[in-house]
């Protein structure tokens, strides 16, 4: 009786018989270096340098007639930085700075909460970008955060009300230096290839190569990449037909039917598009969710964001190489 129980559950096992792709080990050179760095992204001088601030924290007089102001754009964003990196409300950031002005002798005032609320939603925000040394590859990619809404426990237990909503981040990343060099903010009934050519608007000098999803292959997508004279690697979608006139994505397809998709991926760096994907997850590190109730003030928290993970990056990021094949199991 028992054997025949475990002929039945073998039988219900489904075995995979297709070739599995080799797995690899990867060695962080620069590990050292690398290590430092993550340090560093706990040091507060790196958001709050004395010098700096105690330069730039108020704006200069104005030209004409009116009340000089107190805090510049630097300060603000300095507040909301600090705000988004603790996740602290405005009330606990107002707390912190003072903490930190009066720990660092300077003697500058600190906006209170509802000053740094107001001067959020019109703040443009100073995202850190280092120059490109050539043509750019720019990979592309979108993704949702939460702004409010019912909880994860009771969206389980109850379904998903109406006022659960998400705001969509589009991304443009720097394949080589791996920083983000363009950002969208947009509602959820924006698509992703609606938003790629302000994205590629952001991107300063040459572009040599645009890789995306199947979700960027339009007709507008590939004009937009073919403006800025760079290569368009993005994969179409299953059943595509040519769209005729020497159109570039023709040649992808024909590439795609000499070879196959996996190998044109391969061979086209398509892959690489994972960057993207990877910065999405580093943005989620600082919340799955936007705290800001209104549009503008959501754009600029996403912003913030970005200004934060540029840092990071230009702090230190791990150098990996391939070290060796993993053996498979016996």
């Amino acid at each position: 009786m028992l054997r025949d129980q475990a002929a039945i559950m073998a039988a219900r096992v489904k075995v995979d018989e297709s070739e599995t792709k080799p797995k690899y080990r990867y060695r962080v050179r620069n590990w050292a270096e690398y290590d430092r760095a993550l340090v560093s992204r706990g040091d507060l001088t790196v958001w709050f340098d004395e010098a700096s601030i105690a330069e730039s924290w108020t704006p200069p007089r104005p030209l004409g007639r009116g009340k000089p102001g107190l805090y510049s754009e630097v300060a603000i964003q300095t507040c909301l930085t600090l705000k988004t990196l603790f996740r602290l409300p405005y009330r606990a950031t107002e707390g912190l700075l003072k903490s930190l002005m009066r720990l660092c002798g300077l003697d500058l005032p600190v906006p209170d909460h509802t000053h740094m609320s107001r001067r959020a939603a019109s703040l443009t925000v100073a995202i850190p970008r280092r120059p490109r040394k050539g043509p750019t590859h720019v990979v592309v990619d979108s993704t949702g955060l939460k702004i409010f809404g019912e909880g994860e426990w009771k969206v389980r237990q109850h379904g998903v009300g109406k006022r659960r909503t998400w705001r969509k981040i589009h991304l443009a990343v720097d394949e080589s230096a791996k920083d983000i060099i363009g950002i969208e903010v947009t509602t959820a009934d924006w698509g992703d290839s609606e938003v790629l050519p302000s994205l590629l608007a952001q991107v300063e000098g040459d572009v040599s190569q645009v890789s995306g999803d199947g979700a960027y292959d339009t007709q507008g997508t590939h004009a937009a990449i073919a403006q800025r004279g760079a290569q368009a690697t993005i994969p179409p979608r299953e059943g595509a037909v040519a769209w005729g006139d020497d159109h570039p994505r023709d040649a992808i397809l024909a590439e795609i039917a000499a070879k196959g998709r996996s190998r044109w991926k391969q061979d086209a760096g398509y892959h690489r598009r994972s960057l993207a994907e990877n910065m999405m997850y580093r943005v989620k590190q600082l919340g799955e969710r936007l705290f800001s109730r209104s549009f503008e003030r959501q754009v600029v928290e996403a912003h913030v964001r970005v200004a934060i993970i540029n840092q990071f990056t230009y702090l230190g990021m791990p150098q990996s190489v391939r070290a060796g094949q993993i053996a498979g199991a016996a």
